[in-house]
C-alpha cells in the first residue's frame, strides 16, 4: 500500500492544473497557475514525499474558498452546499485548504478511501510547519494512516508507522516517536527500504543534529 500510494501521489501531483476552473458550488470562474510536471519517480523524503515532486497549492474558489480538489458528482453538488452553509465549515476555511478538502471528503464518504489521507500526506509535504502548528492535522493524519494499516502488508505498514514516528520527532515529542518505531520494528523484515527508512528516524532520536533529520531531507541511503 505504501508504493501503492506513493505512486498514485506522483500520477496525481504530476497533472497539472487547468489554467481556469469553475467553481464547482457557486460557478465562478477562476484562474489557477499551472504546475509543472514531475519527473521520474527519485526516492523519498522523510516524510515520504517523492523527491522533486512537491505538491502545488491547493485550487480554491476566491468567494466560498471550496477546495477544488476533485470533480463532484451531480448527487454531491446538494449535500456540499449544504455543508458548506454549516458551521463546520466555516470554521475551518482558515486553515490548510487541503484539512478543508479532507473534512468535505470525510462528509461526503466519497467512494475513494485511499483520498483523505492522500489529502493530508499532500497537505503536510506542502507544508511541515504543520507538525508543530496544527495537532490537529497530525491527529488526523495519525487516525487515517492507523486505518490504513493492513496485517497482510507489514512493511508498508512499517514504513507509515516510522513515518508518524518521525512527525512526533519533529514535533519534539521523542518518547511517542520511540512508541511509534517498536511498533515498525515489530511489522517489519530486517532488511529492504522499510529497516533503512527506521533505522533513519532511530539516528535521528539518537542525535538530532543529523542533515538527515529534517522534513524535506532525503532518506539517507544504506
Amino acid at each position: 500500500m505504501w508504493k501503492k500510494v506513493v505512486f498514485g501521489l506522483v500520477a496525481l501531483m504530476s497533472a497539472a492544473h487547468a489554467e481556469e476552473l469553475t467553481c464547482a458550488v457557486g460557478g465562478e470562474r477562476f484562474e489557477v497557475p499551472d504546475k509543472g510536471v514531475c519527473g521520474e519517480y527519485a526516492g523519498d523524503t522523510m516524510l515520504l514525499m517523492p523527491i522533486g515532486c512537491p505538491p502545488g497549492p491547493m485550487p480554491q474558489c476566491p468567494q466560498n474558498f471550496l477546495p477544488m480538489y476533485r470533480a463532484f458528482t451531480a448527487e454531491e453538488l446538494p449535500v456540499l452546499s449544504q455543508y458548506m452553509q454549516s458551521e463546520s465549515y466555516e470554521s475551518n476555511v482558515d486553515f490548510s485548504p487541503y484539512y478543508l478538502a479532507y473534512i468535505i471528503e470525510k462528509h461526503l464518504k466519497g467512494p475513494d478511501r485511499q483520498l483523505p489521507v492522500l489529502l493530508l500526506l499532500q497537505g503536510l509535504w506542502q507544508t511541515p510547519a504543520l507538525i508543530s502548528d496544527d495537532p490537529e492535522y497530525i491527529s488526523a493524519l495519525a487516525y487515517e494512516l492507523e486505518a490504513t494499516l493492513n496485517p497482510e502488508t507489514p512493511d508498508d505498514n512499517a514504513m507509515w508507522l516510522a513515518m508518524l514516528g518521525f512527525t512526533q520527532f519533529l514535533g519534539g515529542n521523542a518518547e511517542a516517536a520511540r512508541e511509534l518505531l517498536e511498533r515498525a520494528e515489530s511489522q517489519a523484515s530486517r532488511s529492504g527500504p522499510a529497516q533503512a527508512y527506521r533505522a533513519a528516524v532511530h539516528a535521528c532520536l539518537a542525535n538530532s543534529s543529523q542533515p538527515h533529520c529534517t522534513a524535506m531531507a532525503a532518506i539517507p541511503q544504506p
